[in-house]
C-alpha cells in the first residue's frame, strides 16, 4: 500500500512538472493567424507568420537583410553590429572594456583546453577501447567525440587569435597614452 501510494505522490508530481513546462512554451500549438511578407527596399526578404497578435519572422534572414552580425550560443542567439560599425565600436573601446574583454576570452580558453585534455586522455581512449569491444555499439560515440574534439581546437584556435588581437588593441592604446 505504501509502495501504490509513493507511487501515486511521484507520478502526480511528473505530471505537475510537465505541465509546467507546457506553459513555458506558450507558442507551442498556437494557431497562425496570417502570413505577412518581410521586405528591405521593395525585395522580398522572408515570410513571418502571425500568432496572438505577433509577427515572428526568421532571425537570419532578417539579420542577413539588416547586415547585423548573428551569433549563436547554446540556445540563444545574438545579434549585433553589422562589420562596418562593429570597427568603430572596437576603435572607441576602453583599456579597461578590453583587459576585461581579455580575462573572459582567457578564461573560456582554459575551459576549452582543459575539455581538449579529458577528451584526448579520458574519454576517446575508453570509447577506442569499448568500440574493439563491442564495435557496432560504440564506434558512432568515439566518432562524435573525435567531431567535439575538432571542434574545441578549432575554437580554441579562434579564441588565440581573439586573445592575439585584442593584446594588439590593449598595445595600441597604452602606447597611445604616453
Amino acid at each position: 500500500m505504501k509502495k501504490f501510494v509513493s507511487g501515486l505522490i511521484v507520478g502526480a508530481m511528473l505530471f505537475a512538472g510537465a505541465s509546467a513546462f507546457a506553459d513555458s512554451a506558450s507558442l507551442i500549438g498556437q494557431k497562425v493567424q496570417g502570413l505577412f511578407t518581410v521586405e528591405k527596399n521593395g525585395a522580398k526578404v522572408a515570410d513571418a507568420v502571425i500568432i496572438s497578435g505577433t509577427a515572428y519572422a526568421p532571425v537570419r534572414a532578417v539579420s542577413d537583410a539588416t547586415g547585423a552580425k548573428l551569433t549563436i550560443e547554446g540556445k540563444k542567439i545574438i545579434m549585433g553590429d553589422s562589420s562596418n560599425n562593429a570597427t568603430s565600436t572596437n576603435e572607441a573601446k576602453t583599456l579597461t572594456d578590453l583587459k576585461s574583454q581579455h580575462n573572459k576570452i582567457s578564461t573560456d580558453l582554459n575551459k576549452h583546453q582543459e575539455r581538449i585534455t579529458d577528451l584526448e586522455n579520458n574519454i576517446i581512449p575508453i570509447q577506442e577501447e569499448a568500440a574493439k569491444l563491442q564495435p557496432k555499439l560504440h564506434q558512432e560515440q568515439l566518432d562524435q567525440y573525435k567531431q567535439i574534439l575538432q571542434q574545441t581546437k578549432a575554437e580554441v584556435a579562434s579564441l588565440q587569435q581573439q586573445l592575439t588581437d585584442i593584446d594588439a588593441q590593449i598595445k595600441a592604446l597604452e602606447n597611445a597614452s604616453k
